[in-house]
């Protein structure tokens, strides 16, 4: 069994490969261009991860357009095609908590409300992946993914946090930081994917810990270890929270402990 991983740069695709058998990692830039690096996968078993999306730190960057939907799901759709008569086992689409809007616990059959792009296209690409699957007969799970953080991480707030702390830098917080946030490590969300792919009859999942915590909360637990760092705040609109119901995930993954981002911190700054 091939596992095909869509979205080569992600920080999720390499964690991936580090620990799933007989993966191979393509670039959705490199599949516009067209499929040759995909030819000999066509007769095979495969698995399909699709990681691909704009770049996490151009999410709100619309200066191209095209660029934004051919990243965000024209890849999908042209993936899809050309895979459709092949024996494809699972898809595995990466989806984010951002498509339940302003929602205090997001649960997987509740209503989604995006609130933005970006959201917006997650909805589209769900969509898209479960039609297509189930017009197919295919097994597929939607990984609605919270706060993910760890690995070769260089877009969340808790690599910023760790920037700043290592540079003696400024941290720009938004709203002072009170917005309530679910975060998991990248760790325990491949762990997630790795059983994911070997059980059926999971159509969408999230991928969360239940735990909310600010980031103003994680800023005096470091301040109290230790750590006082500099912050610049700004006013903007976000999610006041966002906090996964991962009663699904629980009972996929059994009494499993998550990593706890405050411990997480308190490690990689060496506190």
């Amino acid at each position: 069994m091939f596992n095909i991983i869509i979205g080569k740069n992600s920080n999720l695709s390499k964690q991936l490969s580090l620990q799933i058998d007989n993966c191979i990692l393509i670039s959705s830039r490199e599949l516009l261009d067209g499929f040759n690096s995909l030819d000999e996968f066509k007769n095979k078993e495969i698995n399909i991860i699709f990681n691909n999306f704009q770049l996490a730190t151009k999410l709100g960057n619309i200066d191209s357009a095209e660029q934004y939907i051919d990243n965000s799901i024209v890849v999908t759709a042209k993936v899809l095609d050309y895979f459709s008569k092949s024996k494809i086992n699972k898809i595995i689409y990466t989806s984010s908590s951002s498509v339940y809007g302003n929602n205090i616990l997001c649960n997987e059959k509740d209503e989604l409300k995006p609130l933005n792009l970006h959201a917006s296209l997650k909805v589209a690409n769900e969509k898209l992946v479960e039609i297509f699957c189930l017009k197919n007969n295919i097994d597929f799970t939607i990984a609605r993914i919270f706060n993910m953080y760890g690995g070769d991480d260089k877009f969340s707030v808790i690599s910023k946090i760790i920037d700043v702390y290592k540079t003696a830098d400024e941290l720009t917080i938004v709203n002072n930081g009170n917005a309530i946030r679910d975060f998991i490590h990248i760790d325990d969300v491949v762990n997630a994917y790795k059983n994911l792919l070997i059980v059926k009859n999971i159509p969408v999942v999230n991928i969360g810990t239940s735990n909310g915590i600010s980031i103003r909360s994680i800023l005096e637990y470091l301040k109290n270890h230790g750590a006082n760092l500099r912050t610049k705040n700004i006013v903007k609109n976000e999610l006041k929270i966002s906090t996964a119901d991962n009663s699904l995930l629980l009972d996929l993954l059994g009494n499993i402990s998550f990593v706890e981002v405050e411990e997480y911190l308190k490690k990689e700054l060496n506190l």
